[in-house]
């Protein structure tokens, strides 16, 4: 979905590691029924700000964009 891509600022090719826009699960793993339920962690705003605040983006397919709708004081 190309709309939730956007809203959680995912990368959209199929060729990156954790295309997923709901958990992150690297892509050779999406199609794994054997894998642990521990494995696959959900994509909530703490745990991308966290991978945004510690520069990991890249690694878990996150864009870092500047949100226009927060001000700052």
């Amino acid at each position: 979905m190309l709309e939730a891509d956007e809203v959680t600022a995912t990368y959209k090719a199929a060729r990156c590691k954790m295309p997923c826009h709901v958990c992150m699960v690297l892509r050779d793993n999406l199609n794994n029924m054997n894998l642990a339920s521990e494995d696959m962690n959900l994509r909530t705003p703490e745990n991308m700000q966290q991978i945004i605040n510690e520069g990991q983006g890249k690694n878990f397919s996150v864009h870092n964009v500047e949100n226009a709708f927060w001000k700052f004081s």
